[in-house]
């Protein structure tokens, strides 16, 4: 059993920054129903972390943004990362560039939609 380490996050109360920021991600997710059927996924936006860019529980549809990650250019891909943990409890495949633990690479919003695209249809046929 894994340990949930989503406890430790801190989610930021909400104020219009913190809105926007939640918006933001909200609207990939929007952007992404246009492709595929996903279920409601609960976004937290938490404060700054040094050595993570999100967290998600496992098949719980939940998925937390540290603030830090919007000054990043990896926001897309660690959004589709997160959904693709919180909704299908996919594991990292430290072979697949978007499924790595850890961000290597920025990839272009394009591949980054396929290779997610690719996990989804393997895994809504289940």
């Amino acid at each position: 059993m894994r340990y949930d380490q989503s406890n430790m996050l801190h989610n930021k109360r909400m104020n219009n920054q913190v809105y926007q920021l939640k918006r933001d991600v909200i609207n990939i997710i929007y952007d992404l129903k246009r492709y595929v059927n996903l279920p409601r996924i609960t976004v937290r936006i938490t404060d700054n972390q040094d050595n993570l860019l999100g967290r998600a529980r496992m098949n719980d549809n939940v998925i937390w943004i540290p603030e830090n990650t919007f000054n990043s250019k990896y926001l897309y891909q660690v959004v589709l990362h997160e959904i693709l943990h919180a909704v299908y409890g996919i594991e990292h495949n430290e072979n697949c560039e978007l499924m790595c633990a850890y961000v290597t690479k920025q990839l272009s919003k394009q591949k980054s939609l396929d290779i997610f695209l690719g996990y989804c249809k393997k895994y809504q046929s289940h």
